[in-house]
């Protein structure tokens, strides 16, 4: 090998002088593997004891303690060959204080956007003394958020179930002090410790012989064998202000709400499962859409989809909505194979003047009667000229609803922008293109878009 990464936390509980010698030993001992001709990087993070873990009880280290094991690190590891990196110790500091607190965290968060915080996850951009500041007007005390526990106490996340019992959890707390190690129960026994639902997570018995170390999954329907999987293709909309969610936001939103609603997903394989939900594209934040497309596959349901469908709907944010619902075969096409278009209507505001309406359709004239049409494109920070003729095979005005009508094509060449239309073809400069509207009104589905319009509508 030629380069390594060791992950270590400083300011764990129990942490004493000579486990701070193992990292540099094992730094050292890493890189004389490699006859110091390898790269070793050795990371150092904080510890931060977080809510529902046994170490919750725990106090966490302030600035001056984080400071004074790097400057440790700093003076033992001082090889070229390794590199040392840590987290800044005030964002650590501030990491413990917002996933520790109360309900007083809402207003020193509100504070700090106030007096100007923005992206303070980038190391750039991150303004500690802004964050002093929101802590001062707010009366938030750090060392409360910081200090030690006790067992008896009440925490701000105690009205969370999150499974796990808070008893299982004092008592992993003493077993690490002791130095005790709590057996894996996907090949051992169980450890009582709650977070099987009997559900979605159950508990399974362990082949005897199964060898150590051998992980067994226990979320249901892993293994292909135990449940029926199903497999449902389903349209919803992305209204109102729902048009500010991001696409993993919505990814979010659909697969907790479903969840909700009584749905139990088929999860991926691997050491970080997921629902197993896939869409037909990821729309623009800020574009509005009536016909979003998803694919899930759930356990098969033991009732009908309509009360379903109605609870899971009640559990969206505004604006996102189920509106249909049908299972699939088993040698469906995926929604990546059937995406043939997108429909769009370009709302015009309300203001817009009769001269201005008689260029756009001049525009739109001067497109349709040219066989090639190029417009600018940034890819990859750099701009290129991109045929987008082909990919239009409609655009009209429609005069008495004030709408552009949009209707673009799909293919291995990618689509057109809604947004290049506006300004490629229209001639709107970037800022006037910001108040029109865009809304999807169709996704185009080789294949099933008539299908599905045959279903009962669930909403």
């Amino acid at each position: 090998w030629r380069a390594v990464k060791l992950y270590f936390m400083l300011g764990l509980p129990g942490e004493r002088e000579e486990d701070l010698e193992g990292i540099v030993d094992l730094a050292y001992k890493t890189l004389r593997t490699a006859k110091n001709q390898g790269q070793v990087t050795v990371s150092l993070s904080t510890f931060v004891p977080k809510p529902h873990t046994p170490f919750q009880w725990q106090r966490q280290i302030g600035i001056e303690e984080t400071a004074a094991r790097q400057g440790f690190f700093r003076q033992r590891l001082k090889s070229r060959n390794i590199n040392v990196k840590w987290q800044d110790a005030r964002m650590s500091l501030l990491e413990g204080v917002i996933s520790r607190g109360g309900e007083e965290t809402g207003a020193l968060i509100e504070m700090a956007f106030h007096l100007g915080c923005r992206f303070d996850g980038w190391s750039d951009r991150f303004r500690f003394d802004l964050w002093e500041e929101a802590l001062h007007r707010t009366g938030s005390d750090i060392g409360t958020s910081l200090r030690e526990r006790s067992p008896a106490e009440a925490f701000p996340w105690d009205g969370i179930d999150c499974g796990v019992s808070r008893e299982f959890l004092l008592s992993e707390a003493e077993k690490a002090q002791k130095g005790e190690p709590t057996p894996d129960c996907r090949a051992g026994s169980c450890n009582q410790c709650g977070a099987c639902d009997h559900r979605t997570v159950r508990t399974i018995i362990a082949p005897a012989d199964a060898p150590v170390g051998t992980v067994i999954s226990s979320f249901a329907g892993r293994d292909g064998n135990e449940l029926r999987e199903k497999a449902f293709r389903l349209r919803f909309t992305k209204l109102g202000q729902a048009r500010f969610l991001s696409h993993l936001e919505l990814s979010a939103a659909l697969s907790r709400a479903m969840i909700l609603g009584g749905l139990s997903f088929i999860y991926s394989q691997g050491f970080h499962p997921h629902p197993k939900i896939s869409f037909a594209g990821a729309t623009s934040v800020g574009m509005e859409s009536k016909g979003e497309f998803a694919d899930i596959r759930i356990q098969e349901p033991a009732e009908d989809i309509g009360p379903l469908v109605a609870r899971t709907n009640a559990a969206l944010p505004s604006g996102v909505a189920i509106t249909a619902m049908r299972e699939l075969p088993a040698n469906a096409f995926s929604l990546a194979e059937l995406v043939m278009g997108f429909d769009y209507d370009l709302v015009l505001p309300e203001d817009v003047s009769e001269a201005e309406l008689v260029r756009i359709e001049t525009g739109i004239s001067r497109f349709l009667d040219a066989e090639s049409f190029g417009v600018v494109r940034e890819v990859k920070g750099k701009p290129i000229i991109k045929e987008i003729r082909p990919h239009v095979t409609g655009l009209a005005l429609d005069r008495p609803s004030r709408r552009i009508l949009l209707s673009a094509r799909f293919g291995p060449k990618g689509t057109v922008r809604p947004a290049e239309i506006l300004t490629g073809v229209i001639g709107f400069s970037a800022e006037a293109s910001l108040r029109i509207g865009v809304v999807k009104t169709a996704t185009r589905l080789a294949d099933f878009a008539e299908a599905i319009d045959r279903e009962i509508f669930l909403q």
